[in-house]
């Protein structure tokens, strides 16, 4: 095989070292527009002709579509700024079907549709079904571009109005049923949301009326989910914190000891009990001053001096006949009171101190370095205080509640990947080395094609021309001198063995121009 191969690789040397350069440059050129004209023909033969699935979508609904053709293993394109998909001819119906068990495109009937569809003929009745039905999937639409709503229905409940007076009035209601992507969870402000954009979309429905189920089949309206929304969203709270702080002390650590080779992980208590305190201060108005401004007082003498006895009342007593008794003769009594009442205005100060929930109350970190990436191989005691302090010092943690060790890491992982890494580059570099390989023979071959066909046409007048010259140079160089017919003779069959070729062109010239 190996002979083979060299015997043509020989042959084909031979014949491109005998050609000039005017037909190296023609073959060259005529080669690649052959392999050219080839690859358009095979394409043109090949390519698949596609047609449009569906127009006007909304990119969540394209995605969705999208995915869902990748999972089938159907080829897709994309136009209008990813608005349209078409797909290979004669899959259209099939794709159709298909995506339609699946609940695709979600975007359904809109109220342009009811509009366009509106006609004389259609009764008030159908117009307003109509009408409704396209509110319920303007609604679920909008619905599902909410963060984490995968999908939406909607379910509106308006009676009809009647002008019956007896008759007890109903109130309108709504259902929404939700799809939530994976991971994900409705907080207790999404749920209000959804709940006021419903209710505030249809003014017949109140904010009560409407209710909203999960694909698990929670009734996420009801009171005694309230807690549980509060649950996962201290969940959430808390890991995000733990989340920060791990990468945080990672960045600051890889610094010293190298990307890779630190290993955080933190733990976090938080109190997300809300607590409300009322504080009630008096203080004087005047600063320096133990008191207020006097706002009233009430000021209160009292002054008595007591006399010596009189007589009974009445004209008896001024008679002669009075009987004279001892008197005493004590000094006359005095009395005397004062009183002050000053009520002072004091500033009242009431404050009520609300405390937010999500509190931190304890961090305890844990860090974890590779051995490989110290000197030693182990940390100091003196080394290990130092990065606890560096940490307390960056993140306000206390020193008690850092913990930090070394190990030995193990980078299998990342080996692996850069092993499957340089096998998929290997693998294209064949594959890369292959193509050119078959492209040089696929030239080689055409090239050969062509030189034979091209052998037994005419010649061109210029390439005719140019190898006359020639000729005429290799002939003169013959000596012509000697005089002796045998020795011309033998040059002449000389030339004619070596040149053959040459030696025909030129005769047929010479009978051409006779």
């Amino acid at each position: 095989m190996s002979e083979t191969i060299n015997k043509i690789r020989k042959q084909l040397n031979d014949f491109w070292s005998e050609l000039d350069k005017t037909k190296k440059i023609k073959l060259t050129v005529s080669a690649f527009l052959i392999i050219i004209s080839v690859s358009l023909i095979t394409y043109y033969l090949t390519r698949t002709e596609y047609e449009v699935l569906y127009k006007n979508l909304s990119l969540k609904d394209a995605g969705l579509i999208t995915d869902k053709l990748n999972e089938m293993g159907i080829k897709w394109k994309n136009a209008d700024e990813g608005t349209t998909i078409l797909v290979p001819k004669g899959y259209k119906n099939k794709v159709k079907i298909q995506l339609a068990t699946e609940g695709l495109p979600k975007d359904g009937y809109s109220f342009l549709d009811a509009l366009n569809d509106n006609s004389w003929t259609m009764t008030d009745y159908e117009k307003r079904q109509r009408l409704e039905y396209a509110l319920e999937n303007e609604l679920a639409s909008t619905i599902t571009e909410i963060d984490g709503i995968e999908g939406a229905k909607v379910y509106l409940d308006i009676p009809d109005e009647n002008s019956f007076v007896l008759k007890q009035s109903e109130e309108a209601t709504a259902s929404v049923f939700i799809k939530l992507s994976r991971g994900h969870h409705l907080s207790k402000d999404k749920v209000l949301a959804i709940r006021n954009l419903v209710a505030g979309a249809v003014k017949e429905i109140k904010l009560e009326n409407v209710s909203i189920i999960d694909d698990t089949g929670n009734l996420l309206t009801a009171d005694e989910n309230i807690e549980k929304y509060n649950y996962n969203e201290q969940l959430d709270i808390q890991w995000n914190i733990q989340r920060r702080i791990d990468n945080s002390i990672k960045r600051f650590l890889e610094t010293m000891f190298g990307y890779g080779n630190v290993d955080v992980r933190s733990s976090v208590k938080m109190n997300f009990d809300s607590e409300v305190t009322k504080v009630v201060q008096f203080q004087p108005p005047v600063d320096g001053s133990d008191e207020g401004l006097i706002r009233s007082m009430e000021q209160l003498e009292e002054n008595m001096i007591n006399g010596p006895d009189g007589g009974v009342p009445g004209v008896d007593s001024n008679s002669d006949n009075i009987v004279n008794y001892v008197q005493s003769d004590k000094n006359n009594s005095k009395f005397y009171r004062a009183s002050k009442t000053i009520n002072y205005e004091l500033n009242e100060i009431n404050k009520q101190i609300e405390k937010a929930p999500g509190s931190i109350e304890s961090i305890t970190v844990a860090i974890l370095i590779n051995e490989d990436a110290i000197a030693d191989g182990e940390l100091s005691a003196e080394e290990k205080k130092e990065i606890v302090k560096l940490i307390y010092a960056a993140t306000g943690l206390d020193t008690k509640q850092v913990q930090v060790n070394t190990a030995k890491f193990n980078k299998s992982l990342p080996n692996s990947i850069d092993y499957v890494t340089n096998n998929a580059d290997s693998k294209n570099n064949n594959l890369i080395l292959i193509l050119s390989i078959a492209f040089v023979a696929l030239a080689g071959i055409f090239g050969t094609i062509y030189y034979y066909r091209r052998k037994n046409e005419k010649y061109d007048i210029n390439d005719v021309l140019e190898q006359k010259s020639t000729q005429f140079e290799q002939i003169q160089d013959i000596d012509l001198i000697s005089n002796e017919k045998s020795e011309i003779k033998s040059q002449i069959e000389k030339f004619i063995d070596k040149k053959p070729e040459a030696v025909a062109q030129l005769l047929r010239t010479w009978l051409n121009e006779d």
